[in-house]
């Protein structure tokens, strides 16, 4: 069973890598078989959508995929059991990186929705404490759109760790910042139980 891990952020090596890591050590922790499918989204060149609405029309391809990287990344993502993003915050919503990459999954919807009954798994890496539910909506709206399964965390104290991973470099107290070593552990420990849960989901789902 493959298992794709998208790092939605532009920086390699901090806040949402360290997300999908605790991730992949949650999956890890079921089953050393599942296929471990982790994708950079700044190693791709992703062309804009303008709207053109070709892929409306069969065989619903869009004429943007012969100048950049998107089929390479269809090629990588589709045909996932679970799909697992970590998006920052930017202003509020996305990355525009990760931006690009779901408004050109159009097609995929449009061939009969190509990601349908894909578990998904949403997570957020954001600045300040009180934030990221912006990113999180977009990813659940992603999701909703191309058919996907939604699942949250379900692990560990159902009142000190939520449902949904979102790293914050803002501590607790508000008034200071992660240090350049320091990681966020709630953060990290409920990546890693959400990580958990969808691999015990996909065993599950697959008897």
């Amino acid at each position: 069973m493959k298992i794709t891990l998208i790092v939605g952020s532009p920086r390699k090596n901090r806040s949402c890598n360290f997300l999908i890591d605790n991730a992949i050590e949650g999956i890890q922790s079921v089953s050393a078989d599942f296929a471990i499918n982790k994708i950079q989204i700044s190693d791709f060149n992703i062309i804009p959508c303008n709207g053109c609405d070709i892929c409306l029309r069969p065989p619903h391809d869009c004429p943007l995929a012969e100048q950049d990287d998107t089929k390479k990344l269809e090629d990588l993502i589709l045909g996932s059991d679970a799909l697992i993003i970590a998006a920052p915050n930017y202003f509020g919503s996305l990355s525009s990186q990760l931006k690009l990459l779901i408004d050109r999954s159009r097609p995929w919807k449009m061939k009969n929705y190509l990601l349908k009954d894909v578990i998904f798994a949403p997570m957020a890496a954001t600045g300040l404490r009180n934030g990221g539910e912006g990113v999180i909506s977009d990813l659940i709206n992603f999701a909703l759109i191309q058919g996907m399964i939604i699942v949250g965390n379900t692990e560990g104290n159902p009142v000190l760790e939520g449902n949904i991973p979102i790293t914050s470099l803002q501590k607790h107290g508000l008034k200071e910042f992660l240090g350049k070593e320091e990681k966020d552990e709630l953060g990290g420990l409920i990546a890693k139980d959400l990580g958990k849960r969808v691999a015990e989901l996909l065993l599950k789902f697959k008897k």
